[in-house]
């Protein structure tokens, strides 16, 4: 089966992504062309699928550390193995209906664990990062192969395994004479800037600081909501200029770390720490999370602020949950006055799924033989062959 799929030069792979929110799976279909030197990639469909209540409560235990054994780690990695596997399977049988038969799966995994440069082996400090989602379980239920672990080869080659995606990014949005910038307002924020120009090394990209993961908790902390739907809730309060300065002054947020972060500095315990700066300055619940708002689109501000002038940008590109807040666009459009936020389906891509056919990608780069690791991004050693291949069980 392998061999046939190494054969074409054509292939339709499905991407699986498990975003940093960690509230369901994202499926999404493409169709990669590899005649030219350049693959022409085009966006088939896509499809998202909420965790089950029980097994979005274990991925929220394993991010914060609840998780009372390693066996418990190795049922989350089984079941979200098999979780993934059954709607792979039902997405693929679709694809087929409608004419269309993948060639295999590209899967990213849950992040439970992202580690830069924080991992003391020896007399250093390593980068670590973990994805569970049992790719052997997704090969077996669909039939097809499954490309995943997409961040380890970076990591060994001491890179931070983030932000991954930067070349298959470069595949489908650079261009030769027009600068662009994406924004991603994930559970983290991140952005991809493409300088006008046809070579990889000049792109950049790197996380901005906290997206709806830390909105998400503050939601659930004060409202019992899942989410601030619209932004609705932040706009009945008013941002705390006092407490926003103080959040400000995290390290990541001055600098002086590399280009990536995750839940680990953004999550539980960082909504703890607002609460009770909040506490002692007597902000009411919509003001805290108007504040949190703030803080994302602070943090955007600070990072990406040169650029506009510099490249001359006058559009940034969104895909991500975030970019489905009004208000927290609203708040960007203060940082920025002159830029338009753009929907990348502008570009024929559907934000929801943009993530998801980045794995494609690179799901079929791997099998191609073509290496995506860029290290001026990642801080690694040298360029990696991201992903491994998995074979589906036979007979």
């Amino acid at each position: 089966m392998l061999d046939k799929v190494f054969r074409k030069k054509n292939l339709v792979v499905v991407g699986l992504n498990a975003g940093t929110s960690a509230d369901g799976l994202d499926l999404a279909a493409a169709r990669i062309n590899f005649q030219s030197v350049h693959p022409g990639i085009k966006y088939i469909t896509g499809q998202s699928v909420s965790y089950p209540t029980v097994l979005r409560s274990m991925v929220d235990d394993a991010i914060n550390n609840r998780l009372r054994s390693l066996d418990e780690y190795i049922y989350l990695d089984r079941r979200l193995g098999i979780f993934y596997g059954e709607q792979a399977s039902r997405f693929c049988r679709s694809l087929i209906k409608s004419g269309i038969k993948p060639d295999l799966l590209g899967s990213h995994g849950q992040t439970v664990r992202h580690l830069p440069g924080q991992v003391k082996i020896g007399r250093r400090m390593e980068s670590g990062t973990l994805q569970p989602g049992h790719p052997e379980s997704i090969a077996g239920r669909c039939g097809l192969p499954v490309v995943a672990d997409f961040r380890q080869a970076d990591i060994a080659a001491g890179g931070e395994g983030a932000p991954i995606t930067s070349y298959a990014m470069w595949l489908l949005f650079g261009n030769s004479s027009h600068h662009r910038l994406m924004l991603n307002i994930g559970g983290i924020a991140n952005y991809f800037l493409f300088p006008a120009g046809d070579k990889a090394v000049k792109m950049m990209a790197a996380d901005c600081g906290p997206g709806n993961s830390l909105l998400d908790i503050i939601t659930r902390k004060f409202f019992n909501r899942m989410f601030d739907q619209g932004g609705r809730l932040a706009a009945r309060g008013v941002p705390s200029r006092r407490l926003l300065l103080a959040l400000m002054a995290d390290n990541f947020l001055k600098g002086k770390y590399g280009p990536s972060t995750g839940r680990e500095r953004f999550g539980e315990q960082f909504a703890r720490k607002i609460i009770g700066m909040a506490a002692d300055l007597k902000l009411n619940k919509h003001d805290i999370l108007a504040t949190t708002t703030e803080l994302t689109a602070a943090a955007i501000a600070r990072t990406l602020k040169k650029f506009p002038r510099k490249y001359g940008l006058n559009e940034f590109y969104l895909f991500g949950g975030g970019m489905k807040n009004p208000y927290l666009i609203e708040r960007l459009k203060f940082y920025f006055p002159g830029i338009s936020f753009i929907s990348v389906d502008r570009l024929g891509f559907n934000p929801d799924y943009l993530e998801a056919v980045c794995y494609a990608v690179m799901g079929g780069l791997a099998v191609k033989g073509i290496p995506s690791g860029l290290p001026h991004i990642t801080g690694a050693r040298k360029t990696s062959m991201a992903g491994r291949i998995v074979q589906p069980t036979q007979g």
